[in-house]
């Protein structure tokens, strides 16, 4: 549990939870001692941003916008962290917009992190859920039986051009054949190669 000190220090234990994606927040934090993990989820799925160590701060957007936290916050070690107040934050910026421009230039960097775990997620969703509706339509199937790619996306409300990519993998994985746009199943050994991929996709 956290600890709050005389000295207005936040004492933080190991795999303690600071604040939660989508929590309102009313500080920031400045990292005196340990390691904080900053991480998104997603459809259920946990991204890992970053790792901030001493002297790095964040929680500063819910200060700068009043946003929801945008990441889940977590101590990777035991934690000593400064609480900013929004009201002090306020002092601070009235006393050096300076620090505002610093920390808007972080925040840039941060942002431009972030788009690439974000994009490997949604992808990596995607891939799941192509994967996991494929699964479905050909589980119960009387086999050899196919599928056509443009059926496919359509029903899932996807373009055939995005859909197309993962079933190739899946291919190249076991999953079947692909030959003119229709995936074709022959036997159980290769729909167990699609359960396979789904689990590998799943545990990325």
């Amino acid at each position: 549990m956290t600890t709050m000190s005389m000295h207005d220090e936040l004492h933080v234990k190991k795999g303690d939870v600071i604040f939660r994606q989508g929590d309102r927040g009313q500080e920031m934090f400045v990292i005196s001692a340990g390691r904080v993990r900053l991480s998104l989820g997603v459809g259920g799925h946990d991204k890992e941003l970053r790792v901030l160590g001493p002297s790095e701060f964040f929680g500063e957007l819910s200060l700068l916008g009043d946003a929801p936290r945008s990441a889940t916050a977590t101590a990777l070690e035991d934690c000593t962290l400064l609480p900013v107040a929004r009201d002090v934050f306020a002092m601070l910026v009235q006393d050096d917009l300076d620090i505002v421009f610093r920390m808007m230039n972080i925040q840039g960097q941060r942002l431009r992190d972030t788009n690439q775990p974000v994009e490997e997620l949604s992808r990596q969703l995607g891939r799941v859920r192509i994967a996991a509706y494929a699964l479905r339509r050909v589980g119960d199937a009387a086999l050899p039986h196919s599928v056509r790619v443009s059926e496919l996306a359509s029903e899932l409300g996807l373009a055939t051009e995005v859909v197309t990519p993962t079933v190739t993998d899946l291919v190249g994985r076991g999953a079947g054949t692909l030959h003119d746009g229709s995936w074709t199943f022959d036997g159980r050994p290769a729909v167990a190669q699609l359960v396979a991929a789904l689990c590998r996709y799943a545990d990325q």
